[in-house]
């Protein structure tokens, strides 16, 4: 096989040994890319982590706001602040009460402000305040990932680009000077789906250490899943939180069937978030809302929530991973 330059070999490299040289510098850029992203969302180490006592942050890293509303709701209904109305949605006793967390408190605000359903309440501005500083906390702690580094994040898919473009220019040069490029058009294309996949894979909300807290509440609260039929009385409210919190508003549910369907609080399980929709006969529009990353500075986050039509509508901020693979060989 013939690896040294000869007369006429485009840019004086001979073919086999630009692709061998290729194939490295690809797969230094891909291996880059997956380390660096790792590092990235990988948070403090196990080891250190502490549990999670505050329902309202489990229900982030588990759900997001549209799973934050119902457990503020469900800490709310164990002390008998919040009921639900017959012709739907629920209303408050009073609008204040001793010893609530912030976002327990902006929701019983909201409640009753007049803001009956789940959608309507996130869309409170105080709710939203208070759901963003709790998302501060979850990003100090390095539970998940700061608006820097999930820009970080991004930047590092690009990675491979500058191979791709000598790539792409290394095939032009070869198609003008009729040389044969079919080994380096492999090449190009499987690189070219690998970039696509790194820039289309959106930064996991949370980090894995967001990920392990989690499962270790899980296990520290085995007893509030839904099918073991956990009596709230006997948890307070802060054992009504943490079970929709981990399991989903199908805890609320299974506790309270009929104010969880008049409060509009459809069953979801613990790996997803509610799906709210209007009823039948209002004009009410549905919202949905997302985990607003904070700004680059890393000095503050924000849950947003927008407006959508007249239709049931949702969203959930999930993590999402990807990995990815490239496999190569020299041709002649």
């Amino acid at each position: 096989m013939r690896t040294l330059a000869a007369s006429g070999d485009t840019w004086g490299i001979s073919g086999p040994a630009f692709l061998l040289t290729y194939v490295l510098f690809a797969a230094l850029a891909i291996g880059a890319t997956i380390v660096v992203r790792r590092a990235l969302t990988r948070g403090p180490a196990p080891q250190t982590l502490l549990p999670l006592t505050d329902p309202m942050l489990v229900a982030l890293l588990r759900g997001g706001p549209t799973l934050a509303v119902p457990t503020a709701i469900a800490a709310l209904r164990s002390r008998h602040l919040v009921a639900a109305v017959p012709s739907g949605g629920i209303v408050a006793s009073r609008p204040t009460a001793e010893g609530l967390g912030p976002v327990e408190a902006a929701t019983l605000r909201a409640v009753a402000s007049g803001r009956t359903r789940p959608w309507t309440i996130l869309a409170d501005g105080n709710v939203q305040a208070a759901i963003s500083a709790a998302w501060f906390r979850l990003e100090r702690d390095g539970l998940v990932p700061s608006a820097r580094r999930r820009t970080y994040y991004r930047l590092a898919g690009l990675a491979p680009v500058p191979v791709l473009l000598l790539g792409i220019a290394r095939f032009v040069a070869g198609v003008a000077g009729g040389k044969p490029v079919g080994v380096l058009t492999v090449l190009l294309a499987t690189l070219f789906v690998v970039e696509l996949v790194f820039l289309l894979v959106s930064p996991p909300l949370t980090t894995r250490a967001g990920r392990a807290a989690v499962r270790q509440e899980v296990r520290r609260h085995e007893h509030l899943r839904p099918s073991y039929r956990p009596a709230w009385g006997a948890y307070g409210s802060s054992g009504a939180a943490m079970g929709v919190a981990l399991f989903g508003t199908a805890s609320l549910t299974a506790a309270d069937p009929a104010f969880a369907v008049a409060a509009g609080i459809p069953s979801a399980g613990a790996t997803g978030s509610p799906h709210y929709s209007s009823d039948s006969s209002g004009s009410s529009c549905s919202s949905s809302s997302s985990c607003a990353s904070s700004t680059l500075g890393g000095s503050s986050s924000s849950c947003s929530s927008s407006s959508s039509s007249c239709s049931s509508s949702s969203s959930s901020c999930s993590s999402s991973s990807s990995s990815s693979s490239s496999g190569s060989s020299c041709g002649g």
